[in-house]
């Protein structure tokens, strides 16, 4: 794992060589360290730096490229969806302050924004034919960012709207897009308090989900809207490295939306294999099969690879994309940590069992576990016996 987690610091310090092409932001918008060695000793392309964790993601490649890409907000789109344009290439780009962009939004219909992560993108990977009957597996494999859209549409008619930011979140450059994030976040709630003045938008059915960066990037967008509250934030996963010792303001919290949900599947140290916030940050804070490490995932891997197409990291999508059919539930119970879960202390819904994803009812608060299938349909359903047995590889 050690000699895998090498490729960030390499990064890091391209960024630092090239200050030119790596943006920054205030320090007060976001904590992101600033010194970066320069000097690395001997054979520290072989070994992880000795504060290799969750708090302190030093590592090195030797073959990174020297020059983070040329990127700029004017690289970000909002790439439109609804039932009467859901075609693979039928989406329409919105622009804030163009009327004629709005193409077939409606604002009487619920609007749910997704914001993909690291190394994603926010239109790739649509298979052409065969989007309804392939399984969900089938379309993760080509882009886990964008089939939401698919079951969202099926379910109802809604406003998708997809945060194309890949050109500022393109790997390995991992510290120019913790620097995009708070930037892209109040790009889009511009977007969405015009939508909100100009074109009808309802604020009661307004809901921001995202990934991995993705999950901070729907922080920022809760923090930063003028003529609204959001209503609702789903944060699958939310980026741990640089974001475990920033202020609530720096990263996804409870307080950017009246309800926030959040799904943990790799939280915990690096050296662990883990690439997620592990601490409690929502309103509701689900841990399926512990938050740790996801049954049918390998534990390992390289960082990056970690980041960008983990398998636990990408659970959390997988569920919540499977939540909005909403057969069968992923049902949850309240209970302190996992230990006790797994003991079957926890038999009782006590305050009320949730269902995790979409449909989760937002009256409640807590922290909740549940265990899940190794394979789609990963929902179990009725709730089950505690009791769990870790089942990891393929």
């Amino acid at each position: 794992m050690v000699s895998t987690l090498l490729l960030l610091v390499g990064a890091m310090t391209a960024v630092t060589a090239a200050p030119q092409h790596a943006p920054r932001v205030p320090g007060h918008a976001l904590r992101v360290p600033q010194h970066v060695p320069r000097h690395l000793p001997r054979h520290a392309h072989r070994y992880a730096h000795s504060h290799a964790s969750e708090r302190a993601p030093w590592h090195v490649n030797r073959h990174v490229p020297q020059h983070a890409p040329r990127a700029s907000l004017e690289d970000v789109r909002f790439l439109l969806w609804t039932r009467k344009n859901p075609g693979d290439d039928a989406y329409q780009t919105v622009k804030e302050g163009d009327l004629t962009t709005l193409g077939h939004f409606n604002g009487n219909d619920p609007t749910v924004v997704v914001v993909h992560g690291f190394g994603d993108h926010g239109d790739k990977g649509w298979p052409v034919t065969g989007k309804s009957a392939l399984p969900h597996s089938a379309f993760l494999a080509r882009d886990p960012s964008l089939f939401h859209i698919s079951e969202l549409l099926k379910l109802g008619s809604y406003n998708v709207i997809s945060v194309e930011w890949s050109k500022l979140a393109v790997s390995p450059w991992y510290p120019t897009a913790v620097n995009y994030v708070p930037k892209v976040g109040i790009l889009t709630a511009r977007l969405l308090d015009w939508l909100h003045e100009a074109a009808g938008m309802q604020a009661a059915g307004v809901q921001v989900a995202g990934h991995s960066l993705g999950a901070h990037v729907a922080g920022a967008v809760g923090q930063n809207l003028k003529n609204f509250r959001l209503p609702f934030i789903t944060g699958m996963d939310p980026a741990g490295p640089w974001f475990y010792d920033n202020p609530e303001s720096s990263r996804l919290d409870k307080t950017d939306a009246d309800f926030v949900q959040v799904i943990h599947t790799n939280g915990g140290s690096m050296l662990a294999g883990c690439v997620g916030l592990k601490d409690k940050i929502g309103h509701v804070d689900f841990f399926p099969n512990g938050g740790k490490h996801q049954p049918g995932c390998t534990i390992g891997g390289s960082w990056m690879d970690l980041l960008t197409g983990g398998c636990s990291h990408g659970k959390s999508h997988m569920y919540w994309i499977e939540s909005i059919n909403g057969t069968p539930a992923f049902v949850s119970r309240p209970c302190n940590d996992w230990a006790t879960y797994t003991k079957g202390v926890c038999n009782s819904c006590g305050q009320g069992c949730l269902n995790m994803g979409f449909h989760v009812d937002r009256s409640l608060e807590g922290t909740y576990f549940l265990n899940t299938n190794r394979h789609q349909p990963f929902a179990i359903g009725a709730v089950p016996s505690p009791h769990y047995e870790p089942h990891y590889g393929a």
